[in-house]
């Protein structure tokens, strides 16, 4: 026979079993769900993941460029990918954050506000797979933002690319000793407020310089509508100056252009004129062309007309007619962003229909040193 005494190692290892109070269904079932993450901290999290990507994309790039992220939308890269290799380092951010969320369900954004994306049935890490293939079905949840939504309503917090690959999205820190748990965490807010200065903080200037070519092309002509005269290369560049906290890029956008000058003759007052210009990448001889064509008229046009990017001015004299005229190409005629610095250009004077004159040459665009060849 026991003793009291001998008893109480066995009561007291009874004591220490976890027994769930008997009660409601659903207080049961509350008292051993995880703690599902609510729907702004997951808003919060994804907005400094994407900041992150959008200021890789700004360091390596420069404004203008669509970055990658974590939560896809519909038409996000409808102009496609730039051809500048660097476009591989914001890929590679989104990849490095893709891989850190598949392995251990957290990426800096979602260690800041302690989430965490697991397995809805083990509560471990989804794996690189199911993270690829929830990512790809969050076009999904773009439709109308409807999945993106979701969380505000579903029982487990949802959206339905969780749904489909049967993740959650729980309250949950790495369970790491106090130190590095604490080097962990100002790591990733340290990563999150870097991308917020660089990806979401612009600070814009922009000005725009002349740009003449030194060099030019003499026409003699046959007729009437051209005697003499010459066409010079130039046009402007717009320098767009982009500050974000302690670096400054510079876009220089070149906007070719040409100022011709030409005599006529008397019997020439009625012929209208056009010009026409053709500008693309010198390196490269396949690339797309921007074009446009001006109807100059016959002259008078002696202000800058804002809508038609062009001036036409003829002086009348008993021997002969002056003409001076100036074109430039601008932003909405083509994606002049393109065509980089160094830029090889064809002008072609036309008299009712016909080529009179023709120059090409390159001109180098910089606010500083301008020269064509």
């Amino acid at each position: 026979m026991l003793s009291s005494e001998e008893s109480r190692p066995d009561e007291d290892a009874t004591s220490r079993v976890g027994v769930l109070p008997d009660g409601d269904p659903a207080q049961l079932a509350a008292a051993v769900s995880p703690a599902y993450a609510t729907w702004g901290h997951r808003v919060v999290a994804a907005i400094f993941d994407n900041a992150i990507l959008a200021g890789t994309a700004w360091l390596a790039l420069g404004a203008g460029f669509t970055p990658p992220t974590l939560t896809p939308v519909f038409g996000a890269y409808g102009a496609g990918l730039p051809r500048d290799p660097l476009v591989l380092v914001p890929i590679g951010a989104a990849t490095i954050l893709l891989v850190l969320q598949a392995m251990t369900g957290w990426t800096p954004g979602k260690l800041v506000v302690g989430i965490r994306v697991v397995r809805e049935r083990s509560s471990g890490p989804a794996g690189l797979w199911t993270t690829l293939v929830r990512w790809v079905i969050h076009l999904l949840d773009a439709i109308l933002l409807i999945g993106y939504l979701r969380p505000l309503w579903h029982a487990r917090r949802q959206t339905f690319a969780d749904g489909i690959a049967h993740t959650v999205v729980v309250q949950e820190l790495p369970d790491l000793p106090r130190g590095p748990r604490i080097a962990v965490y100002f790591a990733a807010m340290a990563a999150c407020v870097l991308g917020l200065g660089y990806g979401c903080v612009p600070a814009n200037g922009s000005s725009s310089v002349p740009v003449v070519g030194t060099g030019s092309c003499a026409l003699d002509g046959e007729g009437a509508a051209l005697i003499t005269g010459d066409i010079t290369l130039g046009g402007s560049v717009s320098v767009e100056q982009d500050r974000r906290m302690w670096t400054v890029r510079k876009t220089r956008i070149a906007h070719p252009g040409a100022t011709i000058s030409w005599a006529s003759r008397p019997s020439a007052r009625d012929v209208d004129y056009q010009v026409e210009l053709d500008a693309r990448p010198r390196s490269e001889n396949g690339a797309s062309v921007v074009s446009r064509s001006w109807d100059i008229g016959k002259g008078g046009a002696d202000d800058w007309s804002e809508v038609g990017n062009f001036t036409h001015t003829r002086t009348i004299s008993p021997d002969g007619d002056v003409h001076v005229a100036q074109v430039e190409l601008t932003d909405s005629d083509g994606a002049t962003g393109d065509l980089g610095t160094d830029v090889w250009i064809d002008v072609r004077l036309i008299a009712d229909g016909e080529v009179v004159a023709r120059c090409g040459g390159s001109v180098t665009y910089d606010e500083t040193d301008h020269h064509s060849n």
